[in-house]
Parts: C-alpha cells; sequence; structure tokens
C-alpha cells in the first residue's frame, strides 16, 4: 500500500539507546521535507496512533500534526521504496534484521488474508536511515541478533472489509541453509501477543523463541 503523489515520503524506525548498561528501544518517524532527511522521536503515549496512521497510510502531513509538526504539503516529497542509507553505516534501525539463520528449519501456517485481495502488505521498517536532519538524538548502534538466531521483523497489512480499513500485524521470518533462502513465510500476530512479540522482537530474541509464542514449533 503506497500513498498517493504528493501525500509525502515516511516511516517508523526503531533506535536502540543504552543507558546504564541496559538496552531501551525507541521509536522514531522518518520523512522527506524539501529533498533532505528528518527524524522525530515518537513519545510512547502517541506510538499506537502513529502506528495506525502509519499502517492506513495517512499522508505525512496528518501523521506530522500528531507528533505537534505543521509542514506544508508541497514540501513533502520522495519515493518511499528508497533507501536513504546506502552510504552511511552510522545510524541504523533496529527492525528488521539482516543476519540470514543457519540451522531453522519448518514454516509457518499460512497468514488468515492470504487470499483476500483487498489485502495490503505494509513493511514499515523496510528503509535504514541515516544523515537525518532536525530534531534527532545520537544514533545508537544497530542491535542484531547472533549467527544462527534466525531473521525476522513485524510488518503490517492493511485489509478492507465494508469499506473501512483495518491494520493487521504479521511476523516474518526466513530460513536459510548455506546461503540458500529456502523458506520465506509469515504468521498473523493476534492483538492479545502483540505487545509481548513487539518487546521481544525489539530485544532481538532468537527467531525460534518468537516463534513458539506465535505457537510455532521449529
Amino acid at each position: 500500500m503506497r500513498r498517493h503523489k504528493g501525500e509525502g515520503n515516511g516511516y517508523i524506525y526503531w533506535r536502540k539507546i543504552t543507558k546504564n548498561g541496559k538496552d531501551y528501544p525507541q521509536a522514531y518517524y522518518h520523512w522527506q521535507e524539501k529533498g533532505r532527511k528528518r527524524t522525530k522521536y515518537i513519545p510512547k503515549h502517541l506510538l499506537g496512533d502513529i502506528q495506525q496512521a502509519e499502517a492506513a497510510k495517512r499522508p505525512v502531513k496528518e501523521i506530522l500534526l500528531i507528533l505537534g509538526i505543521s509542514v506544508d504539503p508541497s514540501n513533502l516529497s520522495g519515493d518511499t521504496e528508497n533507501n536513504p542509507s546506502q552510504n552511511n553505516p552510522s545510524k541504523t534501525e533496529i527492525s528488521p534484521s539482516n543476519n540470514s539463520p543457519s540451522n531453522l528449519l519448518g514454516d509457518t501456517g499460512n497468514s488468515p488474508t492470504q487470499n483476500n485481495p483487498s489485502k495490503t502488505e505494509i513493511s514499515p521498517s523496510n528503509n535504514s536511515p541515516s544523515n537525518l536532519l532536525g530534531d534527532t538524538e545520537n544514533s545508537p548502534s544497530k542491535m542484531r541478533r547472533h549467527k544462527g538466531e534466525g531473521s525476522g521483523n513485524i510488518y503490517w497489512r492493511v485489509i478492507t472489509k465494508n469499506g473501512k480499513d483495518y491494520p493487521q500485524a504479521y511476523y516474518h521470518f526466513e530460513i536459510w541453509t548455506q546461503g540458500d533462502r529456502l523458506i520465506k513465510s509469515s504468521k498473523y500476530i493476534p492483538k492479545r501477543l502483540l505487545q509481548r512479540v513487539q518487546k521481544l522482537e525489539e530485544q532481538k530474541t532468537p527467531v525460534r523463541e518468537i516463534l513458539q509464542v506465535l505457537g510455532l514449533s521449529i
């Protein structure tokens, strides 16, 4: 699902900061304004609203208003598929991990909306922000899983029922063996498990453990 032309380019991503020896994940909203990359910290009390608005691909202007930022829509531009961080490894996001698992076997069940033509896949964290301008804090190092712990991330789909859009969370993971990807699959995340899975993913818990929470034994 993409925004309409002129509605801007933005997405949510995660950073890890370390204080007193403890890691704390923080959410940020990244967008392009006048051709420059900007970012804004998302307070916890606004995170749910921002996630829902981003999942529905609301215009970037509306999302920024939730964050207390007013912009001229004519200054918002760019392609949401572009990767703004190819040349800067110093500022990276937490999700998703790019590591390839070595020994994960098995497959997940099909998602409940697999055959629904109205579903739209939204992957809010496939781009890596860098060179961010604006009111950013210092960027922490990227958190990664250890080799062999798997590759996975949370992403969103929007399904349309009776003219209304409903965002749904899924857990995506890939299975690799000796450099070859065997399986690329996903599992629907029930609402009652969403916060738990989000926390585990932010902590980069091994994929096997996250799938067990979702009822999958691999």
